[in-house]
């Protein structure tokens, strides 16, 4: 396993790789020692540190300091990553545009499984690839912020980068619902 550790505006982000392409991407860090320790847990070795994923450095830096992105994955993405279920949730988060959120329930049916709110959390909550495949736009139902792998203070950071107005004290949206852009 190999790691790129980029620095920016919002701290230091590591992308993991093998030989099938990109397998986890970590929450942004304070340290890049703490970029490595959040991606030997996730991989399960120490990776060694390349330059291999510098080509997204551009992307990253303009995301930290709120300018739209879109990652371009362009099959990037390792495909022996998690399981089928699995794969089609994270394929629905890299839908949701910049500026927008989506609950957990419209996401099951989106993926044409209303019944399974639950199985759509769990997976959301296991996406290996913070900020570039999504699961911070989505939310409950009702607004409020659950579940996040790197805490609810940075999902609530996130958000109000990409212009989302968040009462931080009832970890909630303020500016809008799910599935509808903020004014």
């Amino acid at each position: 396993m190999e790691i790129t550790i980029i620095g920016t505006a919002k701290g230091y982000i590591g992308l993991v790789g093998g030989p099938g392409g990109l397998r986890a991407v970590t929450h942004f860090s304070p340290s890049p020692g703490a970029c490595l320790a959040e991606a030997e847990l996730e991989v399960g070795c120490r990776p060694t540190e390349t330059d291999r994923f510098r080509a997204w450095e551009g992307a990253l830096r303009r995301y930290a300091v709120g300018e739209p992105v879109e990652f371009d994955l362009n099959d990037s993405l390792d495909p022996s990553v998690g399981t089928g279920f699995e794969r089609a949730v994270w394929a629905q988060l890299q839908k949701i545009p910049w500026g927008r959120v989506v609950s957990y329930a419209q996401m099951a049916a989106a993926l044409g499984r209303p019944a399974a709110v639950r199985a759509v959390g769990r997976a959301v909550g296991r996406n290996p690839w913070a900020i570039i495949v999504p699961c911070h736009r989505v939310v409950g139902g009702d607004g409020r912020l659950v579940g996040y792998g790197g805490g609810l203070g940075l999902k609530a950071a996130l958000l109000e980068l990409e212009g989302h107005e968040v009462d931080r004290r009832q970890l909630r949206l303020r500016c809008c619902r799910p599935g509808r852009r903020q004014p």
